[in-house]
């Protein structure tokens, strides 16, 4: 299998891109830090697996298809693409900047749009192929100050639908993971309260990376050919609890 995953230089990329080089996936680690993605790459070679590692922005068009060429030529084409890439900024909307609005959209819905264009070309030729996008709890509800990213990720969303149903009579299939409250090393705003986090939990503690590895995986394999267009969320139960 070979296996893309853009934002792959930390965090649940990272997390992702090493569960498919523990199977034994060739993987091509995208992402704009170019120490990082090195260092995934050494860590799939420490489990014998093939890599390469591409430092690009997936909002650069061009650079996005250089990148692309590089991986194909390298692997001899592609499986499945995981767009794992994504930026967060929260606050007051009234006050928001705009430049942090547009790095938010064009990040998280430009670079997915972009990546799915790009490598879904080869995914169509080819006939065959498996896509999975990075969704949000924000996909589906709301907090205060994070209009911006609720809306970029309400975004991917509507595009993996979109896709779902238009590739899917040529044998591509387009699914996200909606992760939940993930516990990981990337800097992050200060957001909720802990307490009030874990409380709003059923499973009773908040997410791991390792977590979405699984779900990812299963949405990458033959065991989802007749899975179009959804989103599979993995929140705890999160988003099922009656939270009053």
């Amino acid at each position: 299998m070979r296996v893309v995953v853009t934002g792959g230089g930390r965090g649940i990329g990272r997390a992702v891109a090493l569960g498919f080089a523990a199977r034994g996936a060739r993987v091509a680690v995208l992402a704009r830090t170019g120490a990082q993605v090195e260092s995934v790459a050494g860590e799939i070679a420490e489990l014998g697996a093939e890599s390469v590692a591409v430092d690009v922005d997936v909002a650069d068009e061009a650079a996005l298809g250089e990148a692309a060429e590089r991986v194909v030529q390298r692997f001899g084409g592609v499986d499945v693409l995981v767009n794992a890439a994504g930026v967060f900024h929260l606050g007051p909307t009234a006050g928001f900047p705009a430049e942090s609005a547009r790095t938010l959209l064009e990040t998280n819905v430009m670079g997915t749009f972009l990546a799915c264009k790009i490598f879904g070309r080869h995914l169509l030729e080819q006939g065959h192929g498996k896509v999975v996008n990075f969704c949000s709890l924000l996909s589906y509800t709301a907090f205060p100050e994070r209009a911006l990213y609720a809306a970029s990720k309400g975004g991917v969303l509507q595009l993996t639908r979109s896709l779902g149903v238009e590739w899917a009579a040529r044998n591509v299939n387009v699914n996200a993971v909606a992760p939940g409250m993930i516990r990981i090393e990337t800097p992050h705003p200060a957001a909720l309260d802990e307490d009030a986090i874990v409380g709003r939990i059923p499973s009773g503690r908040r997410g791991r990376p390792d977590d979405i590895v699984g779900p990812v995986l299963f949405l990458a394999s033959s065991a989802a050919d007749y899975i179009n267009g959804q989103t599979l969320v993995v929140d705890g139960g999160w988003l099922s609890y009656g939270y009053l």
